[in-house]
C-alpha cells in the first residue's frame, strides 16, 4: 500500500525535474508554481526541496517563490523581514490565501490584533485550517465576540476534536453566551479527556452557581481542590462558595488555605459588583454585593450599593427595604434619602416622598431635581403656597428655564393673582418666544381682562405656531366677531379650511358669515360642501334650505330642510322654515282650488236634479216673453 502512494510522487517528481511544462507553455509558468505550492505538503525534506527548487526556477519572482521566502524568515526568527516578505506575495497575488493565514499569524504574536483578524479572515478564503480557526477564536473571545468564538472554536475542533483547550475555549464562550447548558456538556467533555482539568472543574463550577445550583457547584470546586490541592486560588473560590451557602466556619478554614483573611473576599464581591454595576447587569452586582453583606453583614456601603442596584433593576421594594436598613446602619446622605423619595413617589406614597425629599435638601439645599420633585407633589395636591416656594427656589437655581415661569404662572392664577401671573407668562415667553402654552394662556387671561387686542396677538401666535389648534382658532374668531371684523373672521376661517379641508364644521362656520354678509351663493358652497364631508349634520342642511329660500330657490330650499328635520326632528327653526315655506308654496294654489271646487259642485248639483234646471230655464224663458 505504501508504495502504490509513493509511485505517483515520485513519477510527479521526475516529470517536475525532466522540464516538462504540464501544458502551461511558458507564459504560465508563475501559475504552475502557484500549483506546485500543494505539493510542499509532503513531509520528506528531500521531496519538498525539489518542489521549493522547481518554484524558484520557473518564476523565480512570482507570489509562490516570495512566499517560500517569508517562510524561510519566519522559521530563522527575522518576523519583520518575514511580514515584508509576506506583504509582498499579497501583492503580487491577493488571492494566497496561505500568505494571509502567516501574516496574521505573526500580527497575532506580535499583539497586532486588529491586523491579525483582518488577514487571518482573509485566509478562510480557501477553507483555512485549524490553526487559523483557533488564532480566529482567541482573537474573538478576549474582544467579547462570544457567539463568533463559538463558531470558531467549533470551526477548529473538526480538526482536533481531542484538543482540551479548544473545549475549554468553547466552554467559556458558551458560558459568556448565556447558554449554560452548552457550556455544561463542553465542561464534561473535557474532562473525559482530562478528568483532573481544575479549569473544567472551576468552569463546571461557575456554570452551576450561575444556574442556581450552590450544592453542585461546591462539589465541582472541591474537585478542584483536590486535584491541585496548594493551589490557593481554588481554596480561594471554595471559600466564596462556602460563605455563600453560609458554612462560615469551612470558608475560614479555606481562607486560612489560601493565604486569605475572611473579610477579603466581601471586598472581592463588592469589586465584581461595582463592575457589573458599570456594565448595567444589576442582577448580577445584586448577587455580587449580597454576597459582600454575606462575608460583612453590618458594611454600609455594601448595603447602599445593593439597595442602588435593586432600584436599577426595577425591584423597588427590595430597593426601599434595603435603603432603610442602610439608614439604619446609620447612612445618613443626601443621595440616599433622595433615591429613596423617588422611590415612595414610585409607588403613590407621597406623604412618605415629601419627608425625604425634605431630608435630603438639609444636605443638598440646592438639589435641583429635589426641588422639583417636591414642587410638583405640592401642585398636584394644590398645596400651592409651598409649591410656590419650591419654583421660587428652583428659579434661583437655574433662572433660564422657561418652563419654570410657565407653572409659576398657573400657580398665581389659582391664588387669583392675575398680573403677577401675567408677568410670569411675559417672562416665560421671553426664554422662549414659541411656547405655544404660554401664549394660549396669556391669550386667555387677557381676554377675560377685556384685552381683546391683546389676546387676539397671542392667539395669533399660537396658530402661527400650530394652524390646526382649533380653540385658539375658535377663541380668535370669537374675539373678531364681538369686534364686528367680519373679513378677519373670513380669512381666519378660510385658513382653517385648508389646514383641515375635510371637517364639515369649518366649512359650515364659513358658510354662516357669508350668509351673514349676504353672500348666498358663496355660503351656500360651504354649507353644500359640509353635508357632503357630514350626510349627518342637521345645521348645514337646515343653513342651506336657509339661503335658498333666501335666493329664491325654493325647491331645493324645501329638499334641504326636508333632509334637515329628518336628520334631526328637534330642529325648531327647521319647523318654522318648512311651516313658512307651506303657506308661501299653497298660498295663491288654494284659492284657484276653492273657486275650481265650488264651480264643480254646482256643475254637480245641477247634473242631479236636471228636472229642475230645466224647470227653472223654461220659467226664465216665458218671463222674457
Amino acid at each position: 500500500m505504501i508504495f502504490v502512494r509513493i509511485v505517483p510522487l515520485l513519477l510527479l517528481l521526475v516529470l517536475l525535474t525532466t522540464g516538462f511544462d504540464w501544458g502551461f507553455g511558458s507564459k504560465d509558468k508563475c501559475g504552475e508554481a502557484r500549483a506546485l505550492l500543494q505539493g510542499l505538503t509532503v513531509r520528506n525534506p528531500v521531496e519538498r526541496k525539489k518542489f521549493e527548487a522547481r518554484i524558484r526556477e520557473i518564476c523565480p519572482e512570482g507570489a509562490a517563490a516570495h512566499l517560500l521566502l517569508a517562510r524561510q524568515l519566519e522559521q530563522e526568527g527575522k518576523q519583520d523581514e518575514a511580514v515584508s516578505e509576506y506583504r509582498s506575495v499579497l501583492k503580487i497575488d491577493p488571492a494566497l490565501s496561505d500568505a494571509s493565514r502567516s501574516l496574521g499569524l505573526i500580527y497575532l504574536q506580535k499583539g497586532q490584533i486588529e491586523e491579525a483578524a483582518v488577514e487571518l479572515t482573509k485566509g478562510l478564503a480557501d477553507g483555512g485550517d485549524a490553526r487559523t480557526q483557533r488564532a480566529l477564536a482567541t482573537i474573538f473571545f478576549d474582544k467579547k465576540f462570544y457567539s463568533l468564538a463559538a463558531y470558531h472554536y467549533v470551526a477548529a475542533l473538526k480538526s482536533y476534536p481531542d484538543d482540551l483547550s479548544l473545549h475549554l475555549g468553547l466552554a467559556e464562550a458558551y458560558r459568556n453566551m448565556g447558554a449554560p447548558n452548552d457550556a455544561e456538556a463542553e465542561y464534561l467533555r473535557a474532562l473525559t479527556l482530562e478528568p483532573k482539568s481544575t479549569d473544567a472543574l472551576l468552569g463546571l463550577s461557575a456554570v452551576y452557581e450561575e444556574s442556581n445550583q450552590p450544592r453542585k457547584a461546591l462539589d465541582q470546586a472541591k474537585k478542584a481542590a483536590e486535584a491541585e490541592p496548594k493551589n490557593s486560588e481554588i481554596h480561594a473560590r471554595l471559600a466564596e462558595l462556602y460563605e455563600k451557602s453560609g458554612e462560615l466556619e469551612r470558608a475560614a478554614a479555606e481562607y486560612h488555605l489560601a493565604g486569605r483573611k475572611q473579610g477579603e473576599a466581601a471586598v472581592g464581591f463588592m469589586s465584581r459588583g461595582d463592575s457589573f454595576m458599570v456594565a448595567k447587569e444589576y442582577d448580577k452586582a445584586i448577587i455580587e454585593y449580597r454576597n459582600a453583606l454575606k462575608g460583612k453583614p453590618d458594611w454600609p456601603e455594601a448595603q447602599v450599593k445593593l439597595a442602588m442596584a435593586f432600584q436599577e433593576a426595577a425591584q423597588d421594594e427590595d430597593a426601599i427595604k434595603a435603603y432603610r436598613e442602610a439608614l439604619r446602619l446609620k447612612v445618613n446622605s443626601g443621595d440616599l434619602h433622595h433615591n429613596l423619595g423617588l422611590l415612595y413617589e414610585k409607588k403613590g406614597l407621597t406623604d412618605e416622598a415629601v419627608v425625604e425629599y425634605r431630608q435630603a435638601l438639609k444636605f443638598f439645599p440646592e438639589h435641583y431635581e429635589t426641588h422639583l420633585h417636591l414642587a410638583e407633589i405640592y401642585a398636584a395636591r394644590g398645596t400651592v403656597p409651598q409649591a410656590i416656594e419650591q419654583y421660587q427656589a428652583l428659579i434661583k437655581l437655574k433662572g433660564d428655564n422657561p418652563i419654570l415661569y410657565l407653572k409659576m404662572a398657573r400657580l398665581q392664577i389659582l391664588c387669583k393673582n392675575v398680573n403677577e401671573a401675567a408677568v410670569f407668562y411675559e417672562e416665560c415667553l421671553r426664554l422662549d418666544a414659541d411656547n405655544v402654552d404660554a401664549h394660549r394662556e396669556l391669550a386667555s387671561l387677557q381676554k377675560k381682562q377685556g384685552d381683546n387686542e391683546g389676546a387676539a396677538q397671542h392667539y395669533r401666535q399660537v396658530l402661527r405656531l400650530k394652524r390646526d389648534d382649533t380653540e385658539a382658532r375658535n377663541a380668535l374668531i370669537a374675539i373678531h366677531v364681538e369686534n364686528k371684523k367680519y373679513d378677519d373672521v373670513i380669512i381666519i376661517l378660510k385658513d382653517g379650511v385648508a389646514v383641515n379641508p375635510g371637517d364639515a364644521n369649518n366649512h359650515y362656520k364659513l358658510g354662516i358669515i357669508y350668509e351673514f354678509q349676504k353672500e348666498y351663493p358663496a355660503a351656500a358652497i360651504q354649507y353644500k360642501r359640509a353635508v357632503e364631508l357630514n350626510a349627518e349634520h342637521a345645521k348645514a342642511y337646515n343653513a342651506l334650505g336657509r339661503v335658498y329660500m333666501k335666493s329664491g330657490r325654493i325647491v331645493e330650499a324645501r329638499e334641504a330642510l326636508e333632509s334637515a328635520k329628518k336628520i334631526d326632528p328637534n330642529l325648531e327653526e327647521t319647523k318654522v322654515l318648512l311651516g313658512n315655506l307651506r303657506e308661501e308654496l299653497s298660498s295663491e294654489p288654494r284659492k284657484a282650488t276653492r273657486k275650481r271646487g265650488k264651480s264643480v259642485k254646482r256643475e254637480k248639483r245641477g247634473k242631479s236634479s236636471g228636472k229642475v234646471a230645466t224647470k227653472g230655464r223654461s220659467q226664465k224663458k216665458k218671463k222674457k216673453k
